[in-house]
């Protein structure tokens, strides 16, 4: 598991067929995860240390660690660090977003990622898709009281928007009791929690399982390409 920051250098882009992934039964799969803050990273190294036994490598990124402005494209210049985080998406095999419950509903971080992501409407894959297609999705949410659901719901909703196919079980999750309380590292949530743990087990596994198969089986360009796409024209013998 690599997790990006101060104490770590990013994991090199990989060279491939699709945005740079590799392909092939033998290839291994990488993750990317993006944390919304110190508990959903500590729920996600969890998942990650399922996705590394799954000889799938996981590299986090903690997203208020970088300067990432508000906005609905890839690049909005002036310092702007998200190109870099997404040139790593886009090289996954797999997306997982995790994300903190305010008030009921995903943090503002989560809500700036996904309008962030918004961007790569405006680009397309190798074969006219959207670049997302074949990049599995998952979420991960910690928080107290309700709002797990509805953090997760919306979120596999608009990476499924996006491009990502979500797999069953393609969320994970962790709520403390009713009112003010200790946060899932506090509460040591992990241990105390079997059902977070089961439910981590069927989200890394499920989207390990769904991620090999698109590695072998891509979703055909057939009816969901960008209109008015077209291949780019190589130089060369015709």
């Amino acid at each position: 598991m690599l997790r990006v920051g101060s104490r770590h250098s990013p994991r090199p882009p990989k060279t491939g067929a699709v945005h740079g992934r590799p392909h092939g039964p033998d290839a291994q799969l990488h993750a990317q995860a993006l944390a919304a803050g110190l508990d959903t990273e500590a729920l996600l190294d969890r998942v990650a240390e399922i996705l590394d036994e799954l000889e799938c490598e996981t590299e986090i990124v903690r997203i208020v660690d970088h300067h990432i402005p508000f906005g609905v494209e890839s690049d909005l210049g002036d310092g702007d660090e998200w190109p870099k985080i997404l040139a790593k998406i886009l090289a996954a095999d797999i997306l997982i977003i995790g994300t903190s419950i305010w008030f009921g509903v995903r943090s503002s971080v989560c809500q700036m990622v996904i309008e962030r992501l918004d961007g790569t409407y405006n680009d397309t894959n190798e074969v006219g898709q959207y670049p997302l297609y074949n990049t599995v999705g998952g979420v991960v949410v910690t928080g107290n009281e309700d709002g797990a659901h509805d953090a997760a719901g919306t979120t596999l909703f608009n990476l499924g928007h996006l491009g990502c196919p979500v797999p069953p079980n393609a969320d994970c999750y962790w709520v403390g009791d009713s009112g003010p309380g200790p946060s899932f590292i506090e509460a040591d949530g992990w241990n105390r929690s079997a059902y977070t743990r089961k439910t981590a087990s069927w989200m890394a596994h499920n989207v390990v399982h769904l991620a090999r198969i698109l590695r072998e089986r891509p979703i055909p360009p057939e009816g969901n390409t960008v209109p008015g796409w077209q291949p780019i024209k190589v130089d060369g013998p015709s």
